[in-house]
């Protein structure tokens, strides 16, 4: 056995894949510029060649499929030919026997190629993702998830590169990130280890109707603040602009003082309601200058009578909390003129909610020291008075706890000597006689930044049924293994099929899987960029928070069903219902729905709703805000449905300017647009799925005119944006690039279905690169292809595709 630096190279994945790296470099077909020369010559050369203007000449495209961009160019041509796209309408075809021949070397060149370049390791070292160390961090250290998630943003950012943040090819790590894991690890250990005195935890009782601040803003008329009036026993709010601001918490003078889980209560009723009255509940953060910033809503309640609403939430020393209320215009211009003080809602019959009290206790412990101190210090005893109380000497206690969190961190077992290595960095600390938590922290900082624990374990032959475990945890939980996991993988059980069926159907059916079902469709479906716009009020009046708050769960609650029932990814273009809920099912137009709690719902036979496309996550996602475009949606079915994408346009080429005022529609814009050929071979493709979603404006309503900017109202000089007016009609007519018709988007959705072989495809490559952290090359096509046929006469069902995934061999030897 050959040893370097005390590893062991005979049984490292890295010497092997170098081996294997030589094989390939050395059985590169070398006969493929051969064998494709005839097809070249005889079909190809007549347009791609120096005499006529195209993206591609053959007569200056080498061989060496070492080059990478060679390579790419060769693999453009072998999908080309292969999807039957070239040669195009109206030349003559090759003989089959050629393009045989030409194709098969071609692709056997092209995958000896691309297992060269890899020199035999298709993932490289993967270190955690934001996301992931902020999950590790909660489920290792028993801390919150959103404290650990703030923990993370001190990490830098991932890179946006476009695809998935596990890509490990497109990772990278800097003094940057060690100095930052570091003082992350500080700050979390700080709140999982707590020790002494418990911290009061005695409720503090807001009573609004005591309230001097309230009582200054709803008097204080020449302020303008008049819009809020006084009751015996509470103050009531008529309409939400300003009214999250006139109750939140700090107005009142309480602030958190400590971080942890506290329970809100709100005692509140309806005012001369006469239907359900909307309440919502907003957390936000005291931003710099002192100003308020509530951003965060954390609860939305349907009011018919009194009552007493009830949450738990965890919050940190700063956080604001304050209560609102929404779907109420404000009260007509008499009742709130800040130009004349003498107008307030005093005698404003409208319906409004009256706001008792608000209630904090907290911070909430099921016991002291909290269990997340207790877990980490295993094996320690402790006084009343929150205390360590040894029973053995200090540093047996370190080595113990050492033993017991390393295992755990680096989600293995440790080799020989390796706990030793890290409790001795406690020795010097004991030694000075500091605390036992002074010399507890040092190894467990320095464990809580190591490469075991920030990168994925996979380096040796005899630790991959850890990786195995590693590798799923972090794909269906997005976070390390549990103990079932680990003991499995000790017992080298969890790569039997059984058991890893087994094990996933576990996995699946725990509260985890959110995680990814969230993180996922944050990436694959760009659901992470539902906040990055704000709807333009003057067009889209009805936009508001808990409408963004219920298109982002209508979107990863029919995720979660499509899994957990093994739906077909049929269902991503089409269903028979979704997650509703009041506010959703109104904006949709869709009746019968009532509170605010999401449920599913069966959608009139009428509606235009049903699969992924119709959900207005997506259509907002698409859009800037003010108005759509084909463009950016038709992108997103080829990118993020199909995985057909389009190249991105030339340098120089500029994007469309939408034309707010509706003088010019958005089809004569892009007919403009694709008057230039080097735009208008891509806009074939592109156009069509964006023309079919036109229908949908930029917040999800369903419309058959665009609406377009109306005319300025001046009121005491000062400008403001008039109402929208009725803009040109809506046309989703279309045509796609092979030549299919649509006249609308249901028309549009039957051609899609026609298609399902290639979303399944793309939904198992995206699967694929996901969990394994690499995106698919052309040498992994032939394992995509595996997995989709052993689902084809199912449609591809969801589930399955995930069990399929994880039993294939991209998963199995990354």
């Amino acid at each position: 056995m050959v040893e370097f630096s005390g590893i062991h190279l005979a049984r490292g994945k890295r010497w092997i894949g170098f081996v294997l790296g030589l094989v390939y470099a050395s059985s590169i077909n070398p006969s493929f510029e051969t064998d494709v020369q005839p097809l070249i010559e005889t079909s190809c050369k007549v347009c791609h060649n120096s005499l006529v203007e195209t993206p591609l000449n053959f007569e200056n495209l080498g061989h060496d499929l070492k080059d990478p961009g060679t390579f790419r160019a060769w693999v453009k041509i072998h999908d080309r030919i292969s999807n039957g796209e070239m040669p195009p309408a109206g030349m003559p075809l090759p003989s089959p026997a050629v393009v045989d021949a030409a194709m098969t070397s071609l692709k056997t060149a092209l995958i000896d190629a691309n297992l060269s370049a890899r020199n035999g390791q298709r993932v490289p070292l993967r270190r955690l993702t934001r996301l992931e160390y902020a999950y590790t961090l909660s489920d290792l250290l028993g801390i919150d998830e959103r404290y650990a998630k703030q923990l993370s943003k001190l990490l830098p950012a991932e890179p946006d590169t476009g695809d998935f943040d596990t890509v490990a090819s497109q990772q990278g790590i800097s003094s940057l990130h060690v100095t930052s894991y570091l003082r992350a690890a500080d700050d979390a250990l700080d709140m999982a280890i707590q020790l002494g005195l418990r911290p009061p935890s005695e409720p503090h009782i807001i009573d609004y109707s005591a309230s001097p601040y309230l009582a200054f803003a709803a008097y204080a008329k020449r302020l303008g603040f008049g819009i809020i009036k006084r009751l015996p026993d509470a103050y009531v709010a008529f309409f939400d602009t300003g009214s999250t601001y006139m109750f939140h918490s700090q107005t009142e003078g309480y602030t958190v003082p400590f971080p942890g889980r506290y329970r809100i209560v709100l005692e509140v009723y309806p005012y001369q309601a006469k239907s359900p009255v909307t309440l919502t509940v907003y957390r936000g953060q005291t931003r710099g200058g002192g100003a308020a910033s509530l951003d965060e809503l954390i609860g939305s309640f349907d009011l018919e009578e009194p009552r007493t609403v009830e949450l738990v939430e965890f919050l940190m020393p700063g956080d604001l909390v304050g209560p609102s209320i929404a779907d109420l215009n404000p009260p007509p211009g008499p009742f709130v003129d800040y130009f004349h003080p003498e107008r307030n809602v005093e005698h404003y019959k409208g319906e409004g909610i009256a706001m008792k009290s608000l209630t904090f206790e907290g911070p909430l412990y099921d016991q002291w020291p909290p269990r997340s101190t207790r877990d980490i210090l295993a094996g320690i005893a402790f006084s009343e008075s929150g205390e360590v109380q040894l029973t053995k000497s200090r540093y047996e206690h370190v080595l113990d706890i050492v033993n017991r969190f390393a295992e755990r961190a680096f989600r293995r077992d440790l080799n020989e000597g390796e706990a030793e290595v890290y409790a001795a960095l406690a020795q010097p600390v004991l030694e000075e006689g500091r605390t036992f938590l002074e010399a507890i922290r040092v190894p467990l900082r320095a464990i809580l930044s190591s490469p075991d624990f920030l990168f994925h374990n996979s380096e040796f032959e005899d630790e991959q049924e850890f990786a195995l475990a590693t590798r799923l945890s972090y794909f269906l939980w997005r976070s390390l293994p549990d103990q079932e996991l680990l003991a499995l993988a000790r017992q080298s059980k969890l790569s039997e099929p059984d058991i890893l069926r087994t094990q996933i159907e576990r996995m699946l059916h725990d509260p985890k899987s959110t995680r990814f079902i969230a993180d996922f469709a944050g990436q694959a479906f760009r659901l992470y960029e539902l906040t990055a716009t704000t709807p333009d009020r003057s067009l889209y009046p009805e936009y508001d928070d808990r409408l963004g708050q219920a298109f982002k769960a209508e979107t990863l609650m029919y995720l979660q069903d499509l899994v957990q029932d093994n739906r077909s990814v049929d269902h991503l273009v089409d269903s028979d219902y979704t997650y509703l809920n009041r506010r959703l099912a109104e904006h949709y137009g869709i009746p019968g729905v009532k509170g605010q709690y999401m449920r599913r719902v069966t959608l009139p036979e009428n509606s235009p709703r049903g699969g992924l496309l119709t959900h207005g996550s997506v259509h907002k996602v698409t859009a800037n805000g003010t108005v759509t475009s084909p463009v950016p949606r038709g992108n997103f079915v080829l990118n993020n449905i199909l995985g057909q994408p389009v190249p991105p346009p030339p340098v120089g080429v500029a994007g469309l300017e939408p034309d707010t005022r509706g003088t010019t529609t958005v089809r004569e814009l892009l007919e403009a647009h694709r008057s230039d050929s080097v735009c208008a071979s891509c806009h074939l493709s592109i156009d069509p799925p964006g023309f079919a979603l036109e229908p949908f404006d930029p917040i999800g309503g369903f419309r058959s005119l665009y609406r377009v900017t109306g005319d300025s109202l001046v009121y005491n000089g000062v400008s403001y944006p008039g109402p929208y007016r009725a803009g040109p009609k809506v046309d989703a007519s279309g045509i796609t690039p092979d030549g299919r018709e649509f006249d609308g988007f249901d028309e549009y959705k039957e051609i899609l279905k026609q298609d399902t072989d290639q979303i399944a495809r793309h939904m198992v490559s995206q699967l694929l690169t996901f969990s394994t952290g690499a995106k698919i090359e052309f040498a992994d096509r032939s394992s995509v292809e595996e997995i989709l046929g052993t689902m084809s006469v199912e449609r591809y069902p969801f589930r399955t595709m995930i069990h399929k995934v994880v039993q294939s061999d991209l998963f199995a030897s990354p």
